[in-house]
């Protein structure tokens, strides 16, 4: 599905025909939630909370734990302390517990299905992160004892867990985080001698990891509470060490008879895909290679002695997909001074690597399920005697010949409304109200955020997150600016309107003011001159692309995209190569990191889809007839006029600049769409499709001619879980296309 996300618009109907093909080939537990993320980004988390209620998926027994803390997850935003809290000591109930006692029924049917048949037991990381929401919880409900049991509970569980594997040891086996979070919490009791014990744990962690623990820096927060709580407590030595260490000075005199840490979780966490993966046997085990990212992993099954299995053919495993974050850094302004948020948890990399550690303690599951569906039923019955015991290699021989032709597939199920990052910051609080300005660095510039803490003597927490983009583009009309939704709190003086939010531990107290505008909202436009209708529009988008004689001239089109997304100084680069022709002759080829990931063709007599190393799989039927016989490549350029009932909705602004707003509906996908053409230049520079509660907008921008034409060679995609840019590198027109392109 990576490759997919970065095609969207060049043009449009591919983007349309691999999207149908990636969720036609990995339907995983992230397709299988996506109204509920819709709902998150939107800030609707009642009607989140009714989701996962009447979710198909997590309803059933086998998922609970997830159930479990999604639920409680999205009753915390909500404010609802003691029922987050009831939900997650549930969970944790079913980790010490239920869940060590797999049934055998399901165990067997994971061998010979997918590992998705069994009970879900959650990953190492995600058994710790539901000590930290319990801490908060309890903390919001005046509870700091029990908040800081809570706090401690996530380095002892990390210990009892990696205790009990015998090897291949989690690398995650401590958290400098959980530490930071215990001083705090020490502090808000005046217990400032263990504050500075747990601060002093956390600084040890990072220094033993080269002052970086899974792709982390030590943060600056944490040394000036160490300055400050050694300072406090006459530790000379130690102040003198850190001192010199961190080059900083701890100015007492400042010091707040109020403060205020503030959290700030931003984004959504990773999410589960599957790698389908080959490899070659060799004496005792099969050796694979696959990609994650830029990074080359490789992979080893061992076998029983005195079997021979041959080749192995779609091993599937899964992988995290990073969804990251909008926003790459924050500060809030105190005393008219810029101070930055500190990074203290990257979720990314922790699940990256318990993952990995987890799949090298479990390869033997992966070579039991490969055996139980490719080998003869009497090698299955052998091998299962082999690794099970007689009657699980009896019940594996029976279901051998019927298992052989199920599809292969990873369990990619995850705990997925966890943040991508949590940082966090110290603020001083004076008598009164206390405002605060907060600043946002996204790709489009500075959004902000006005909150308003109030004083309380001693350390309170607030809790604020972001899952997407919280403020989009500003338009110059007031009256363009989109409703918020009803306020969740008392006080509040208006609802963030996307997907950000304030808790604390009267959240009542709390107010939030949010700009918010959005592209697609109807009511944000203005009149159109009254000689302007949606033909004229799309009359001046044609002339304006190179005109009618020159579209109906296009033979085939070649383009050349790439992507690049960089985070935390990786860089993973997708480039795909288009070829098409009038009558709807495809070509797709798709490259990640200088490797082919696929290939895609269509032509007269049908069309398929290869993978490397694995044999072509036909196209459904009904997918290649709706694309063979779909628009051509000249009646994209017209396709709104195809809708009866499209309409001239006035003029909107992209940026700066005004835009006549279309609504049509697509006929292939049902979506809603509003697409944006400039006054001006009478060019399409924005496009928003909705289908169901889910939405995106692409813009489109750095128009160039080709032969005539006019393209643009740069489309940038907001969704609700992120945004990419996709640049053209190459297009031609009537060359470049050969007729065995398509073969």
């Amino acid at each position: 599905m990576k490759a997919t996300k970065n095609i969207l618009k060049m043009p449009a109907k591919l983007a349309l025909l691999l999207l149908l093909i990636a969720f036609q080939s990995c339907s995983t537990y992230n397709t299988k939630t996506a109204d509920i993320e819709s709902d998150l980004f939107n800030g609707d988390f009642n009607k989140a909370i009714k989701g996962i209620d009447n979710n198909k998926f997590l309803k059933k027994d086998r998922n609970r734990l997830l159930y479990l803390l999604e639920k409680g997850k999205v009753e915390h935003l909500s404010g609802n302390y003691e029922v987050s809290n009831a939900l997650f000591e549930e969970a944790y109930i079913m980790i010490e517990d239920r869940m060590t006692k797999t049934n055998a029924g399901q165990a067997i049917a994971a061998k010979f299905t997918n590992p998705m048949a069994e009970p879900y037991k959650g990953e190492d990381f995600e058994k710790v992160i539901i000590h930290y929401y319990k801490a908060l919880n309890y903390f919001h409900l005046g509870q700091p004892a029990e908040a800081l049991v809570e706090a401690k509970r996530i380095n002892i569980k990390l210990y009892e867990l990696n205790e009990k594997y015998k090897e291949n040891k989690n690398k995650y086996s401590e958290d400098a985080f959980s530490q930071i979070l215990q001083g705090i919490l020490y502090e808000s009791t005046g217990d400032i001698n263990n504050a500075f014990i747990a601060y002093r744990n956390a600084e040890e962690i990072y220094a033993r990891n080269g002052d970086q623990y899974f792709d982390v820096p030590t943060p600056l927060q944490l040394k000036k509470d160490l300055l400050r709580t050694s300072k406090l407590m006459g530790f000379r030595e130690d102040y003198e060490k850190y001192s010199n260490k961190f080059k900083l000075t701890d100015d007492a005199a400042t010091k707040a008879t109020g403060e205020a840490i503030v959290f700030w979780e931003n984004g959504f966490g990773p999410a589960k895909d599957q790698i389908v993966i080959t490899a070659s046997g060799t004496d005792g085990f099969f050796y694979g290679t696959y990609y994650d990212g830029a990074t080359q992993e490789e992979i080893f099954i061992p076998i029983p002695v005195g079997f021979d299995l041959g080749s192995v053919n779609a091993i599937a495993i899964p992988k995290y997909r990073e969804r990251g974050t909008y926003y790459s850094n924050a500060a809030i302004v105190v005393n008219n001074q810029d101070v930055p948020f500190n990074l203290a948890e990257d979720i990314y990399p922790i699940a990256k690597q318990c993952l990995k550690d987890r799949m090298l303690r479990e390869t033997i599951d992966l070579v039991a399920r490969f055996a139980t569906k490719k080998a003869a039923s009497a090698g299955l019955g052998a091998l299962g005697k082999e690794l099970f015991g007689d009657t699980a290699g009896d019940l594996i021989k029976l279901g051998g010949d019927v298992a052989g032709a199920a599809t292969e597939q990873a369990d990619t199920r995850n705990w997925q409304t966890l943040p991508a990052t949590i940082s966090y910051i110290r603020v001083p609080l004076h008598e009164g109200e206390n405002k605060f300005l907060i600043k946002k660095q996204g790709p489009q510039g500075i959004d902000t955020d006005t909150i308003y803490i109030p004083y309380k003597k001693g350390l309170q927490i607030v809790n604020y997150f972001d899952f997407g983009r919280t403020q989009l583009i500003p338009v110059a009309n007031n009256n363009a600016t989109a409703a918020a939704p009803k306020a969740t709190a008392p006080k509040k003086e208006a609802t963030p309107g996307m997907s950000s939010g304030l808790t604390a531990q009267n959240a009542s107290d709390l107010k939030v003011k949010k700009a918010l505008t959005i592209p697609a909202e109807k009511k944000a436009f203005n009149p159109a001159p009254s000689h302007v209708t949606v033909k004229s529009v799309i009359d001046n988008y044609i002339a304006a692309s190179g005109g009618e004689d020159r579209i109906r001239g296009i033979k085939t089109l070649m383009s050349r995209t790439t992507t690049s997304s960089e985070y935390n100084g990786t860089t993973s680069k997708i480039e795909v190569v288009s070829k098409m022709t009038s009558q709807n002759d495809m070509l797709i080829q798709s490259y990640t990191d200088g490797k082919l990931t696929y290939t895609m063709v269509i032509n007269d007599n049908g069309g398929y889809m290869k993978m490397p190393d694995l044999e072509p799989t036909e196209l459904d039927k009904t997918m290649y007839e709706s694309i063979k016989n779909g628009n051509t490549l000249r009646d994209n350029y017209s396709v709104p006029l195809k809708d009866p009932n499209a309409r001239l909705e006035g003029i909107g602004f992209v940026g700066k600049k005004e835009a006549y707003v279309i609504s049509y509906k697509d006929a292939k996908t049902n979506a809603d769409m509003l697409n944006y053409y400039d006054v001006e230049s009478g060019l399409l520079v924005a496009s928003s499709a909705t289908i169901g509660t889910v939405s995106s907008t692409s813009y489109f921008s750095d128009y160039r001619k080709v032969n005539g034409l006019t393209f643009p060679f740069k489309t940038k995609t907001v969704t609700p879980t992120g945004n990419n840019e996709v640049i053209t590198a190459e297009i031609k027109v009537n060359e470049g296309v050969n007729a065995t392109d398509f073969q």
